[in-house]
């Protein structure tokens, strides 16, 4: 662990005694390489624990640059492992403009929303539904809390396929294994391109998981992104 990062763990308990239960901290050390939780409060509002990846979202910000003119990004929305929908807002952690942790708060404001619209619907019944319509349309989660690096891959992949006219969704299990299978080099490197691109390798155990969706060893996989490196 980089020792700046020792520093905001504590910050990780303070901000729950201080915040609640509603709100899950979450730290993680990026100086590693692999993104992974070291330290959470309220972890059960996404269902994570120490030692859990990055998501898709923040490795995304990450292979981005976005922390190389932002220190922060307020107020974006997520969706939980059990469907809530959360306000979440992520501090980037710089030593000397190099990214080496993250700060994250997921706000669950659910109960406060839903008290809201009980009081009122008291005073204007009519406008209730409309208003949590336009709130719902509003609030399109950019960030998926429980969506997996299979996930991804598999959505990098039709969307390959759907490019030459074929939905993947509309095969079977065996059927897509032999079409992936069928995959020429090229392919499989613009594949592995897309998911670099995405930061999907920053998240720990990205290799393995994509070399099982690709249906191919893990070296394979390191070789195709030593190729990319050269080009």
């Amino acid at each position: 662990m980089h020792k700046k990062l020792s520093e905001y763990i504590i910050l990780v308990d303070f901000l729950k005694e201080m915040f609640g239960p509603s709100y899950e901290i979450v730290l993680h050390d990026i100086h590693g390489g692999e993104g992974e939780i070291i330290a959470i409060a309220n972890g059960h509002i996404t269902g994570r624990k120490v030692g859990d990846p990055l998501t898709t979202f923040a490795s995304n910000t990450i292979a981005s640059k976005m922390y190389k003119t932002k220190d922060y990004v307020m107020n974006y929305h997520a969706r939980s492992k059990q469907g809530t929908l959360l306000r979440s807002s992520t501090l980037y952690i710089k030593e000397e403009g190099e990214l080496i942790g993250l700060l994250c708060i997921n706000f669950d404001d659910s109960k406060f929303t839903d008290l809201t619209e009980q009081l009122r619907s008291l005073i204007h019944p009519d406008e209730v539904l409309f208003n949590r319509l336009k709130i719902e349309e509003k609030h399109e989660p950019v960030e998926y809390i429980s969506e997996s690096i299979a996930d991804v891959t598999k959505q990098v992949l039709a969307n390959y396929f759907s490019k030459i006219n074929i939905d993947l969704n509309q095969l079977s299990e065996s059927q897509q294994k032999t079409l992936v299978e069928q995959l020429s080099v090229v392919a499989r490197i613009g594949v592995i391109r897309e998911l670099h691109n995405r930061g999907i390798f920053l998240i720990k155990g990205a290799i393995s998981e994509v070399a099982h969706e690709l249906h191919c060893s893990e070296p394979t996989i390191y070789r195709y992104l030593s190729k990319l490196k050269e080009s």
